[in-house]
């Protein structure tokens, strides 16, 4: 559940977020009169190749012209802004080249688009190390031809953002630098794309899948008096919290946490020390060091202090939390005692609030069919930020399953942009749920606005033949989630890519985290429930049960986060060579209750890692501190106040980057943020220091 920004800058890659892949291709400029950037995402693997290659070699045609900027006549118009055009002209024009290794149904055209990436991603990794360009581009700051916020801010973050590309190094460590980059891009994309292409599956008897809904059984193959599960994120959750054979459910956690694990350990392992060479070439101690000191948690220190504080008050609690599944554990066996293993976890924790709490998660997903849920987000988001929503027919789309929608303002009508929703399994697909920022929001030359593009692409559970897909509570929550990452893209009006693309990595997942909250109002799940056998809505008492287990075993899990968090830091920490399983078993045994079995590589999978997270998963709590603070600002105003929402449209998501998070925040909330809130959801008295 993670936002990706589709960019091939891969200097703002180091400052904002590094992506598994970016791009459009055979691009023509749209209008914000309701015409989007029209994309062919119908190329073969011949034009992919090709249309890479021209646009690569534009690029290379640009930089020179930026370096040979006479020293005197160097300013924000000859040589920040055409960097900038450069950037933003590579990636409008070739999205669909890159986009299609993590959407696209052929393999060919996956892989030829998997190579495009890594050849824009060399092109950016040599061209901004150069120390031409960062001398241009220091010449142009100098100039004080910067005469506004956002135009000082974009030739700040690319001064940054060549610093740290390597144009101050020596020549030989500058090619080291390129060459380490180089490499490491390529290990990066290699990892997602092993996930993508993994078909594992395991094949169960009858018995085996005893507990399993009939709807979910029926979406599976059979071979003779088998049943083939595949092993994925759509289905994963419902298996494991249904499957009474804890046999059945100890193969299939095993399978789930060995996902490409031949493939993909060795990958993350040579990506580890590749990032810690480039580190020391840039005079750091280690990979977290480097990229922390552009990040508003400054230091692995204070990561790990405010990491170890929180887990330190919520790890008996956690224990607490384990406890009492163990006891439902051996009430259901009829045995004294029970010892929980990790393929225990899911499904006594939903047999607890079965029994406990009366919430029957097949029951609840009755009351949850996509369709009505799509439509039920798209009206609260609509009366939040004053927009409409309407779905654009035929859609030019990479799959017959995808659909494309156009975002227009309620009050002047105005075009906005276009946003895709590709919410089920494919293979060779994206493995998890992302919201993929496809063109940020930008300004042209004259003086017109180039409209913003985003995808949501998911992989929720399929339905059953003839049936309509259900979701869980979980699966409305990711959505509303990804939905507010979509929404940020398209209602950014900060004048270029660079600063309309995202947030500080530690903060962007900010505005998503708070917009989660809305999913566990009464009145908000009345409008996103209709029952599929007849549309009404979920009753008021299962409502108050819903809200009434919200935090079981909150404090297990956010342990498991802490721990995901904790991990991320060691790798990055810890030198050249890391044991990557080893670390995890001994951080799972220290920070959380339970631990992590022998024979398993679950950091196979942890996708973040290789998608732009590396020594950034802190950033999940680090944000939730901000999310949770400006929740309160609804909370007072309204969830769904169109007052409170123009507020936080126009300082938090218009602005996006072109100020920083806390100056965006104190203008929101009228003061500066405060951890309070954060901390009041895990009931601990407020203690600042920890951050």
């Amino acid at each position: 559940m993670f936002r990706i920004v589709h960019r091939i800058a891969g200097a703002l890659a180091l400052l904002a977020l590094a992506s598994p892949g970016v791009g459009a291709g055979a691009a023509a400029p749209g209008s914000a009169s309701g015409s989007p950037t029209r994309i062919d995402y119908t190329i073969g693997v011949a034009q992919l190749k090709t249309n890479c290659k021209r646009e690569i070699g534009r690029g290379g045609t640009s930089v020179a012209k930026i370096v040979a900027v006479p020293a005197g006549r160097r300013t924000f118009a000859t040589v920040v802004l055409p960097l900038e055009n450069l950037n933003g002209d590579l990636n409008d024009r070739l999205v669909a080249e890159t986009l299609l290794s993590q959407v696209s149904p052929d393999r060919a055209i996956r892989d030829a688009s998997l190579a495009c990436q890594n050849d824009v991603n060399d092109f950016f990794t040599k061209i901004t190390a150069q120390p031409a360009l960062y001398r241009a581009v220091a010449d142009a700051s100098a100039s004080g031809t910067a005469k506004n916020d956002a135009d000082r801010k974009l030739t700040s973050l690319w001064l940054v953002a060549l610093k740290r590309s390597g144009a101050g190094l020596a020549k030989t460590q500058r090619d080291e630098f390129v060459k380490l980059n180089q490499q490491l891009n390529a290990l990066q994309n290699q990892f997602g794309a092993n996930l993508g292409n993994d078909t594992t599956s395991v094949t169960l008897t009858a018995a085996q899948i005893t507990g399993l809904p009939d709807d979910f059984v029926a979406t599976f193959k059979k071979n003779g008096d088998t049943y083939i599960v595949p092993v994925n994120e759509s289905t994963g959750g419902r298996f494991m919290e249904s499957a009474k054979d804890p046999r059945a459910r100890q193969i299939f956690y095993l399978a789930s946490a060995n996902l490409a694990a031949d493939k993909n350990v060795p990958l993350l392992q040579q990506a580890i020390g590749l990032r810690d060479r480039i580190a020391h070439l840039m005079a750091y101690p280690n990979w977290a060091s480097f990229v922390l000191a552009d990040r508003m948690a400054s230091s692995p220190a204070r990561v790990n202090g405010f990491l170890a504080d929180l887990d330190q008050k919520l790890l008996p609690r956690g224990k607490a939390d384990l406890a009492t599944l163990a006891a439902l554990k051996a009430k259901d066996l009829g045995t004294p005692a029970a010892t929980m293993d990790p393929w225990d976890v899911t499904y006594y924790d939903n047999l607890l609030r079965k029994t406990k709490y009366s919430v029957d998660s097949n029951e609840v997903r009755k009351y949850f069919p996509v369709e009505h849920v799509e439509r039920a987000v798209f009206d609260i988001y609509a009366k939040i930020l004053g927009v409409r929503f309407t779905q654009r027919t035929p859609a030019n789309t990479w799959a017959p399953d995808v659909t494309q929608w156009v975002v227009t303002d309620a009050k002047s009508g105005r075009y906005i942009g276009d946003f895709y929703l590709d919410l089920f399994p494919r293979q060779g697909k994206y493995s998890h749920f992302a919201s993929f920022t496809l063109m940020p929001n930008r300004r042209l030359g004259d003086g017109s606005i180039r409209p913003p593009q985003d995808a949501i692409i998911g992989n929720w559970p399929v339905a059953a033949p003839g049936k309509p897909a259900l979701l869980s509570h979980d699966d409305v929550e990711t959505f509303f989630h990804e939905f507010g990452h979509d929404m940020a893209a398209m209602l950014a009006t900060a004048p270029y890519e660079t600063l309309s693309g995202g947030f500080r990595q530690d903060f962007i997942e900010a505005p998503s985290q708070m917009l989660e909250n809305w999913v566990w109002d009464p009145q908000i799940l009345k409008v996103l429930s209709a029952n599929v056998e007849g549309g009404a809505p979920l009753p008021d008492d299962l409502i108050k049960k819903i809200r009434a287990a919200r935090y079981v075993d909150n404090a297990y899990y956010t342990t498991r986060q802490i721990m995901l968090a904790s991990i991320d830091m060691i790798y990055h920490t810890s030198g050249p060579k890391v044991d990557t399983t080893a670390v995890w078993r001994e951080v799972a045994a220290k920070d959380t209750p339970l631990g992590t079995p022998a024979g398993v590589h679950p950091e196979a999978s942890f996708g973040h890692l290789m998608g732009g997270y590396d020594a950034g998963y802190y950033g999940y709590l680090w944000s939730k501190v901000y999310a949770q603070d400006m929740f309160t600002a609804f909370q007072a105003g309204g969830l769904e106040s169109p007052v409170v929402g123009a507020r936080y449209r126009k300082d938090i998501l218009e602005p996006a980057r072109e100020y920083e998070p806390d100056q965006e925040v104190r203008a929101f909330l009228g003061r500066p943020m405060s951890p309070t809130a954060f901390y009041k959801e895990f009931d601990i008295a407020v203690k600042t220091s920890a951050r």
